[in-house]
């Protein structure tokens, strides 16, 4: 066989056998008074908030939630600068004319942010449909545990598909893109509305189901798994079981590595309950927030003022804020144990 040549295509030997070869490496770039204007972000580090609005925002419920806030939170704002009028004149002992919101040019600003912002999530609505569509086919499909949760949910999705389209129609009809009649507007604005009372009241009753199945399966978890050993020898929701003495653990032996992986089982599967109840807790302020908000809106001449239909909405819109927010995050890594496993 042929030998190798020790200088290929007249390269040094080094070269042949694969040294590694001398990097250049550009000088860093001299900073010009208009790198520090127009590159003034390089000082702003990554934020995981910042990153983590904008996903939440860039979905639907984000969108709506922070039209939300707005909406009702303006209501709230005029409330505060028109009692801030009332007073001001009671102290004054005057008793001239209350002017439309305090007389506040601020006020009337924000009136008109509200109802900019009452119409784009309106707007935004009226494909709404389509989500409600399709989460009745997978429920089909994959219904809820119990058959009381499915005829819940059942009647909560017709209603839906009832309401988006009738409130759809009255909004159009009230910037005359449809032609209806005020009467027929208001019919249909109050019978959307009643629609709307009965979902949220179906999502009360939900709840309540809800709550009732977790602590099923709390309990359930208790007698199977007991409750998972904290830091330091302290059982969950109970007293010490195992004592500590001279820094060992009592009773522990050759079991321990198994013993601890059961115990992070023990811990996840109640983490998720606690997940749980607090996602139904949180639930429970949405509907407590919307629930006197439809009752208001499904009768002919309402029943609560601006000021508490903004501290409800405030409260809805909140709770329901927080809710997404904490579906949008980001998933924790899991935790390591000492072997390296998941």
């Amino acid at each position: 066989m042929p030998t190798c040549n020790s200088n290929i295509s007249g390269g040094s030997s080094s070269h042949a056998l694969g040294a590694p070869r001398a990097v250049r490496t550009k000088a860093p770039r001299k900073r010009t008074a208009a790198d520090e204007v127009l590159g003034c972000f390089v000082n702003v580090p990554p934020s995981p908030f910042l990153d983590h609005l904008i996903r939440y925002l860039s979905t639907w419920s984000g969108t709506d939630k922070m039209l939300m806030l707005t909406q009702y939170g303006s209501k709230v704002l005029i409330a505060i600068l028109s009692l801030q009028h009332r007073l001001r004149l009671r102290l004054q002992g005057t008793r001239q004319y209350h002017a439309p919101h305090g007389g506040s040019s601020v006020a009337k600003r924000l009136a008109i942010l509200g109802a900019l912002c009452s119409d784009g999530r309106t707007l935004y609505r009226i494909w709404g449909v389509l989500p409600i569509v399709k989460w009745m086919i997978a429920m089909e499909r994959q219904p809820p545990p119990t058959r009381l949760l499915h005829n819940i949910e059942r009647i909560q999705g017709w209603s839906m598909l009832l309401y988006g389209p009738m409130e759809a129609v009255a909004y159009l009809g009230g910037k005359s893109i449809i032609g209806l009649t005020p009467s027929t507007q208001n019919k249909l604005w109050l019978a959307s509305s009643r629609l709307w009372a009965l979902y949220v009241m179906l999502q009360c009753l939900h709840l309540v189901e809800d709550n009732r199945m977790l602590r099923l399966r709390a309990r359930a978890l208790e007698r199977t798994r007991g409750h998972p050993v904290q830091p330091g020898g302290r059982v969950r929701g109970g007293s010490s079981s195992i004592s500590e003495k001279g820094g060992e653990t009592e009773g522990y032996d050759e079991c321990a590595s198994a013993r601890a992986e059961e115990q992070a089982i023990t811990r996840s599967m109640w983490s998720e309950l606690d997940l749980r109840k607090s996602a139904i807790l949180n639930e429970l302020w949405v509907n407590i927030g919307y629930l006197p908000l439809t009752i208001h809106w499904s009768l002919p001449g309402g029943m609560l003022n601006d000021a508490t239909v903004g501290v409800f909405g405030l409260i809805a819109a909140t709770a329901g804020f927080r809710n997404g927010w904490r579906a949008s995050a980001e998933p924790k890594a899991p935790i390591m144990n000492v072997e390296g496993t998941a």
